[in-house]
C-alpha cells in the first residue's frame, strides 16, 4: 500500500529529475555548436583544410547529441500527458525547405544529398508546426544515421483523396521485416543494440504520438534498397 502511494511522486521526481538534467545539457550544447558553425564560416579566419574536416567531423555526433536530449524532454512532456497542440497555419513548403537547410551541413561531409519531391507549393496545414518539425528532425536523422556515405535521403508529398502523405526515403540498409511495427514503440530499436547508430528508441515514439495527437498516422515500408518512413495527415488538416 505505501508503495502505491508513492509511486506518483517518484514519478514526478522522475520526470523533473530528468527535465533538469535535459535543460542542463541542452545549453552548453548549444553553445558548443554554435562555435563551431562560427569557426566553419571564416568569419575568424580560414583553416587549414585538415582542421576544417576535423571540426566538420564533430557536427554530425553533435547533433546526435542534441536531438537525444530533445527527445528526453519530449519523452517526458509525452509521458506526463502535457502535449497540447498549438494548431495554425502552417506552410509546409516552408517547414520542408527550413528542416532540409538545417542538415545541409552533416549531409554535405558524408557527401550525401537529401532533397524534396513533389508539389508543395501553396499548401497550408492546421497543424502545430513546432512538433511537426520536431518528427520530420527526427526521420532525417535517423536516414543520415543508417544510411551510407554517398547516399541520399529524399522528403517527397503525396497528395490523397483522404488526406496527405509526407515520405522520409533513404538509400540505407533497410528495416527488418519483423520489426516495422514495433518500432514506433518505446524505447524500440531498429538495430541490433550493439550497432553504435542505435540510440534511445524514444525518436520514432515520439513522431508516433505526434502524428496519433494530430488525427494522423505513420508508417514504415523497407527494402533492401532503404527504408521509407510515411506521416499521413487526414483531410482536416488541410487548409
Amino acid at each position: 500500500m505505501p508503495e502505491r502511494t508513492m509511486s506518483p511522486l517518484l514519478d514526478l521526481m522522475r520526470q523533473e529529475t530528468v527535465q533538469s538534467v535535459v535543460h542542463d545539457l541542452r545549453t552548453p550544447i548549444t553553445v558548443i555548436k554554435g562555435y563551431l558553425h562560427v569557426l566553419l564560416s571564416g568569419v575568424v579566419g580560414q583553416m587549414p583544410d585538415e582542421q576544417k574536416q576535423l571540426i566538420e567531423r564533430s557536427v554530425g555526433p553533435l547533433e546526435d547529441l542534441i536531438l537525444l536530449t530533445e527527445n528526453l524532454l519530449q519523452s517526458v512532456i509525452l509521458d506526463n500527458g502535457g502535449l497540447k497542440l498549438h494548431l495554425a497555419a502552417t506552410d509546409l513548403d516552408l517547414l520542408l525547405a527550413e528542416t532540409i537547410e538545417f542538415y545541409q551541413l552533416p549531409f554535405k561531409q558524408r557527401e550525401m544529398d537529401i532533397y524534396r519531391e513533389g508539389n508543395t507549393l501553396g499548401l497550408q496545414l492546421m497543424a502545430d508546426g513546432f512538433w511537426l518539425k520536431r518528427v520530420l528532425h527526427n526521420l532525417i536523422w535517423n536516414a543520415y544515421k543508417f544510411t551510407p556515405n554517398g547516399g541520399k535521403v529524399s522528403l517527397h508529398v503525396r497528395h490523397l483523396a483522404e488526406g496527405v502523405d509526407i515520405i522520409v526515403q533513404d538509400t540505407g540498409r533497410g528495416i527488418p521485416i519483423e520489426k516495422l511495427t514495433s518500432i514506433f514503440e518505446k524505447f524500440a530499436q531498429s538495430a541490433p543494440s550493439a550497432d553504435r547508430k542505435s540510440g534511445a528508441g524514444l525518436g520514432l515514439w515520439i513522431c508516433k504520438r505526434v502524428m496519433e495527437l494530430h488525427g494522423g498516422t505513420i508508417r514504415a515500408d523497407s527494402s533492401s534498397q532503404g527504408s521509407r518512413i510515411i506521416l499521413f495527415l487526414p483531410r482536416t488538416c488541410i487548409l
